[in-house]
């Protein structure tokens, strides 16, 4: 299900970072989680963000727990010392453009979807953010005319919301 992750490279950078809705919507960016390990390291606390709704299927949130499950399983989102000690094995994850020295980045994809793992393992801040999309070819089947919002009837707005 989970290809193998991988270091992030030049052209991944913008995929860690939220963007504007025109962008986000370009990209298929479903949403994001943000995560921390809580003040002793060991806790799990995480928040999902959404961006695109429509892509956020029963499949999808399924296919984000096993995603999560597995990165736990490897260490990254086990807790803190956990992650410092998988990021400190791979320095090439760097991002260069990062705020701090010590961010990370790392890409997974399944046959649906791409998740960038952007990496912080400092206490007293955020510890991860997981950006979830849709693959290239999911978009396009989305796009197609049987998945597009115009063959689907208007609905009428009632005086409230207008």
């Amino acid at each position: 299900m989970i290809e193998k992750l991988k270091i992030a490279t030049s052209e991944d950078v913008a995929y860690f970072y939220s963007a504007s809705i025109e962008k986000d919507t370009e990209r298929g960016c479903i949403g994001h989680v943000r995560g921390d390990f809580g003040k002793d390291g060991e806790a799990f606390w995480a928040t999902w963000f959404e961006h695109i709704s429509s892509l956020k299927t029963p499949d999808f949130r399924e296919e984000l727990g096993a995603v999560i499950q597995a990165l736990t399983e490897q260490g990254l989102l086990q807790n803190r010392s956990g992650m410092h000690d998988f990021c400190i094995k791979h320095p090439e994850a760097r991002l260069p453009s990062a705020r701090h020295s010590d961010v990370y980045g790392f890409c997974l994809q399944t046959a649906k979807h791409r998740y960038y793992l952007r990496c912080f393992p400092r206490a007293g801040d955020y510890n991860f953010y997981l950006y979830c999309f849709a693959r290239a070819e999911r978009m396009n089947e989305l796009s197609s005319p049987l998945h597009s919002p115009s063959s689907a009837p208007l609905k009428q707005k009632s005086e409230l919301e207008r």
